[in-house]
């Protein structure tokens, strides 16, 4: 169980969450799972992320693993956004614990000490599932990309709405923030609703998402019109049911839906298989590796392979 205490961290009113065993804020935020990150530059002893989670922008660092620093938030959004959101009611050692009890590999078990620090984050089902409707065929930076200038053309600017929101915290415009200024950047806006793109197709254009643009418009289409229920198939609870759904959507195969359900929807037992996770069990697992036989937190088995991998081989 975590504790949490209120002070002054670098001149910073902060919420202080600590108790979080091996918790890495780096590895949770940039290992492939999520796009709306943003590293803020911090003092050296201080990693720090800016990120939008709903219609909070959310400024968190880490100075040491297993704490969390979250700056300038109220209780009220710490219990109703970010407890949930970084998963921090998770025992990440226990996860590591079931998953090498489940396996001989001894590459498994490296990757799982390697990726320890790795949190499932719990992410939005619509804007996980828009976010990997865009992954397909692309790279991070790219999709990335994409999600910024698609947030830009709907979203609402979250920044200007503060108080003396008088300099970018990204350092990315140069003057004053203003709404022309910052719709170039799209990093401090929320993500639009599937009925706000259903209502303006034509806004997606300008991220120019290829063919992805009729993936996301039939996705739209079907979750505003309720033929794609994302409560019922949260309350569901159900990976096999979940993948059924998904995979309705035009577009949407194996991998993309498992990464939603993983991601989105919190279904554990999720393994999506990319190139990386194709590479890495022809040569670690002789080409098969059954995720059922990893058990329950096969998900996150899958985390600790994919961010391993693409480490080993840099």
């Amino acid at each position: 169980m975590f504790s949490k205490i209120r002070k002054t961290v670098f001149g910073r009113n902060a919420l202080v969450v600590s108790g979080l065993g091996d918790y890495s804020l780096t590895d949770t935020m940039e290992c492939g799972q999520c796009f709306r990150y943003e590293r803020v530059e911090a003092i050296p002893s201080l990693t720090e992320y800016r990120t939008v989670v709903g219609t909070l922008l959310i400024d968190v660092g880490q100075r040491v693993r297993g704490e969390l620093i979250f700056f300038d938030i109220t209780d009220e959004e710490f219990e109703r956004a970010v407890r949930p959101y970084f998963a921090l009611d998770t025992d990440l050692s226990e996860l590591k614990r079931d998953i090498i009890s489940h396996t001989d590999s001894e590459w498994l078990k490296d990757a799982a000490e390697y990726a320890s620090g790795i949190a499932i984050l719990k992410q939005d089902p619509w804007e996980a599932l828009v976010s990997f409707i865009i992954s397909q065929n692309n790279n991070i930076p790219r999709i990335r990309k994409i999600i910024r200038e698609i947030c830009a053309e709907y979203g609402v600017n979250l920044y200007l709405q503060k108080e003396n929101a008088d300099r970018c915290p990204l350092g990315v415009i140069d003057t004053a923030p203003c709404e022309e200024k910052c719709k170039k950047c799209g990093r401090c806006y929320t993500f639009p609703a599937a009925e706000d793109i259903l209502a303006r197709p034509d806004g997606l254009l300008p991220s120019r998402p290829g063919f992805r643009y009729g993936y996301i418009l039939d996705a739209a289409e079907r979750v505003a019109l309720g033929r794609c229920n994302l409560e019922l198939i949260a309350g569901a609870r159900s990976y096999t049911y979940t993948l059924e759904r998904l995979k309705e959507i035009r577009g949407v195969g194996d991998k993309v839906a498992s990464c939603v359900a993983l991601f989105g929807f919190a279904n554990l037992e999720a393994f999506p298989i990319d190139v990386w996770m194709k590479r890495a069990i022809d040569t670690y697992f002789d080409g098969k590796l059954d995720p059922a036989t990893l058990g329950r937190y096969a998900g996150v088995a899958q985390q600790y392979i994919f961010h391993y991998i693409r480490h080993i081989t840099k």
